[in-house]
This record gives structure tokens, sequence and C-alpha cells, in this order.
């Protein structure tokens, strides 16, 4: 934990997406949704659009190799997921619902993959399997909040309001992550402190040390190790 506070960029990758999770996941609507749209027995169809949506969007992944701002495409991949869940809810057709559903679970496939990379670029060995229990904080804690939160909202309004809602607030909470941790939205990989050590220590010569090798990277708490048939 006290890595991860001192790396606003890995923060950031973490606390949006359990913003984008809390108020724009509301899979425990789309019974209500459903029936709504007079559709009750094709409910089905709006649990599997995020699935849908993310399967297209990592067999079309490929455009993601050139992108090197990955903090920006974070931010503006959760930023999508806000605004086509909100456009979801008001579609009139539950193929139209279905879609903007899947729009939204490509942008999340495509968020998950900018974090993966920013982990996998910046994390030394000797911290990824602990930051790895951070991050399935946020993989588990998220939807949870989100479903308990869209709920609450739809006794308020209706599931039509606090699904769109959700999708409103997913984009203002994002914006304020943007606007709060600048050196996560200027996240480069070719420049970033972090992502250059890890490359430079994988690139030194390995200090041979009892059973094991030690590739010492050039940053404080960067030092990692590995067997020798890594």
């Amino acid at each position: 934990m006290r890595y991860a506070l001192q790396r606003p960029d890995l923060m950031g990758t973490y606390l949006v997406d359990i913003a984008a999770m809390a108020f724009a996941s509301s899979t425990a609507l789309f019974p209500f949704l459903a029936e709504n749209l007079g559709a009750p027995k094709a409910v089905g169809v709006l649990y599997a659009a995020g699935g849908v949506g993310a399967v297209i969007a990592s067999l079309t992944s490929g455009w993601t190799a050139r992108v090197r701002r990955h903090g920006l495409a974070v931010i503006v991949s959760a930023t999508l997921w806000g605004v086509a869940v909100a456009l979801a809810a008001l579609m009139p057709d539950i193929w139209l619902v279905f879609l903007f559903l899947a729009v939204a679970g490509g942008a999340d496939m495509v968020s998950g993959l900018f974090r993966g990379t920013i982990w996998n670029q910046t994390i030394p060995d000797s911290y990824r399997g602990r930051l790895a229990g951070i991050e399935l904080l946020s993989y588990s804690t998220g939807p949870m909040l989100g479903d308990a939160r869209a709920g609450f909202m739809a006794q308020l309004g209706g599931a039509r309001f606090s699904l769109g809602v959700g999708g409103l607030l997913c984009v203002a909470a994002v914006g304020v992550m943007a606007a709060a941790l600048p050196r996560f939205r200027a996240y480069d990989a070719r420049t970033d402190e972090h992502a250059v050590a890890q490359r430079q220590a994988l690139l030194s010569p390995a200090r041979k040390g009892g059973d094991r090798t030690v590739i010492a990277a050039e940053e404080p708490h960067a030092e990692f190790q590995r067997s020798p048939s890594a």
C-alpha cells in the first residue's frame, strides 16, 4: 500500500476503475429494464451485451500497441463507458440498449487493457503479487458497489433513471480523477521513470546471488528477483 500510494500514476488505474464500476455498473437493473422495454424474456440479452462488446474489443485491439499515453487512454475509455451506459438508459428498444451496453463493455475492456499494460510495464516483480491484491479489490468490490448504488437510485426514480444517472456520475468521477492525478493523466510509456527503470532492469547484466539471479532497477523499491530458469 505504501508503494502504491507513492505512485499517483498507479493509484489512478485503481481509482478510475473503482469509480467507473461503482457508478455505472448496474447489472441488478437488467430484469427491470427488460420488463420496462416489454421484453422480459430477453433479459439475457442485456446480461450478454457487455461480454459481447468485450470480445469484439479484444479481437480488434491491435491498434492499442501504437498508443503510448496509457493513462489518458484509461481516462478516455472509462469516460466512454459512462457515456455509453447513460445513452443506453435513453434507448426505447431492447436491441438499442444492447448496442450501447455492448459499446460500454468494449470500452471497459480497452480500459482494462491499458491498465494492465501500466501494471506490467512499471511494477517490479517483487511487488507484483501484492499489488495484484489491490487490483482484486477493485474487481470484486466495484461491481457490487455499483449494483447497490443502482438499486438505491432505482427506488428514487426507476431503473432508467438509475442507469442514466449512474453513467453521468461515472463521467463526472473520472473527470475529477483525471484533474486530481495529473501524473496519471500524463503517463507516457516512453518517458515514465518507472517504465524506463523496468526496461533498464530487464536489459542490465544479471548479478548472481546465491541460487537466484537478482536484477537491480535504478529506482527505490524497484529491485526484484527471478529464478535462473526465468
